[in-house]
């Protein structure tokens, strides 16, 4: 009767510590999406009341052209990197140089518009004569040709090659990086479509999917 007493009692204990186990990974992972979902939100928020700013009573004319205003050239060139201080992964350090047309970067509206389009940023040039963006530039080039084409490549999980620095990385993790740009540029349409290749890649369960649609967040 002892044995029997001790085995029950160790099904207990056992079974209880299965189910704290179990708890802890359904709370980290309820965690996690809790988190995303937030972040997703507040993204999108920013966007529409950046948005919403823009379309606000704005002054006669195109942007810095009034009246004694100092203009954009027509091609402007951008630098593009976080400082030298800033943490940031090896295979992306340093600085890169693209250009585009001032217009084509005030109609993409966000944080792009917000800069070329105030006359009082024409000088705020470096000394090589780029506009400076402190933002990482490992997807800068994908943001870009969304703002000239309307399209761009979303990324995919990296392998490293050989005598590679740079690591490797899910098709998630590159996702959500470059949710966050599209977000830092406030550029809606994009964040949209990276945020639905996002969800899309992190859930498979077409109920997931919907209570997120739900959420206006596909």
């Amino acid at each position: 009767p002892r044995a029997i007493s001790l085995q029950r009692w160790w099904r207990v204990v056992r079974g209880d510590k299965i189910a704290r186990k179990l708890r802890s990974v359904v709370d980290r992972a309820s965690a996690e999406h809790r988190s995303l979902v937030a972040e997703l939100l507040a993204l999108r928020a920013a966007c529409d009341e950046s948005a919403a700013r823009q379309a606000g009573p704005q002054q006669a004319g195109p942007p810095g052209r009034a009246s004694g205003a100092k203009r954009f050239e027509m091609w402007v060139s951008l630098q593009v990197g976080l400082p030298e201080e800033a943490e940031q992964p090896p295979a992306f350090t340093g600085t890169q140089v693209f250009s585009a047309r001032s217009a084509v970067l005030r109609r993409a509206g966000g944080y792009l518009l917000d800069f070329f389009g105030d006359s009082a940023n024409v000088g705020c040039k470096t000394d090589g004569g780029h506009y400076r963006i402190e933002r990482s530039w490992k997807h800068f080039e994908a943001v870009l040709d969304y703002v000239r084409d309307g399209s761009c490549a979303l990324p995919a999980a990296y392998s490293p090659k050989s005598q590679d620095n740079r690591r490797a990385s899910s098709e998630e993790e590159e996702l959500r990086e470059f949710v966050r740009e599209a977000g830092f540029y406030r550029i809606r349409p994009l964040l949209d479509l990276a945020t639905s290749r996002l969800l899309r890649c992190r859930y498979s369960s077409p109920r997931m999917l919907s209570l997120l649609a739900e959420r206006g967040l596909l």
